[in-house]
């Protein structure tokens, strides 16, 4: 059989959908920003948006197009990400903010699930999510209201027990965060002032800070969607 001439063979590169996907969900964000104060939970400033990509917290919060099917979808993932950077900026060096009351959570969930779909992608991982999935709907639920963001919660196909767990026993846990200063919690702006050195740091990638709310620290993990193109969630 005569083989065809290689010159012929043609790859095209076609980015143009993934570019009108990242305007979308920069787009999206931008609307929400103009309609929402966002800034007071906004403990990084730096965005970037990666079509088809993973959605993580640091070095850089990254936003993928998986999470961005609604304006409710995409406040609640961005602010999952921003709660990341809460518990980071919230702690020293030497202080993990969630480490005090692990046991604590391990007391009160000793079977948690620590693998997908309904935990996270291994034990402390699990065991994180139920502080910053907690803190995910608090500060979503200050601009969509309460039974939205449930609503929000309990839609998603990954993290199930996770999200069950923190709507189930919402005030417990509200009350046990309340104890070790998890919460109020503290604006950004005033927070980030404190913490504007580390933040330099964080960004130039020389800052070690050994926290469990550092995504780097924790297995990757998604939230599957059916429908969904491409992309995972790793914080």
């Amino acid at each position: 059989m005569a083989r065809s001439d290689p010159d012929d063979f043609r790859i095209d590169l076609d980015l143009e959908h993934a570019r009108r996907e990242g305007e979308r969900v920069r787009d999206l964000l931008a609307a929400l920003r103009r309609r929402h104060d966002l800034a007071r939970y906004e403990y990084t400033t730096m965005v970037r948006i990666v079509p088809g990509g993973d959605t993580f917290a640091q070095p850089i919060l990254t936003l993928s197009n998986r999470f961005a099917d609604s304006e409710d979808a995409l406040l609640s993932t961005y602010l999952h990400e921003q709660m990341h950077w809460y518990l980071w900026y919230l702690g020293t060096p030497d202080r993990d903010m969630v480490a005090p009351f692990m046991d604590e959570l391990v007391r009160r969930y000793p079977d948690a699930p620590t693998e997908t779909p309904d935990g996270a992608r291994g034990y402390d991982a699990t065991y994180l999510h139920l502080v910053v999935n907690w803190l995910e709907i608090s500060t979503t639920s200050e601009f969509i209201g309460r039974e939205r963001a449930f609503a929000v919660a309990k839609a998603q196909r990954s993290y199930r027990w996770i999200y069950r767990t923190v709507v189930r026993d919402w005030d417990l846990l509200g009350e046990l965060y309340e104890r070790y200063d998890i919460v109020p919690i503290q604006h950004a702006p005033a927070l980030r002032k404190e913490s504007a050195k580390l933040e330099r740091r964080a960004l130039n990638g020389a800052a070690q800070k050994k926290s469990a709310a550092a995504p780097r620290s924790v297995p990757q993990r998604s939230r599957h969607r059916p429908r969904a193109s491409g992309g995972t969630r790793a914080g």
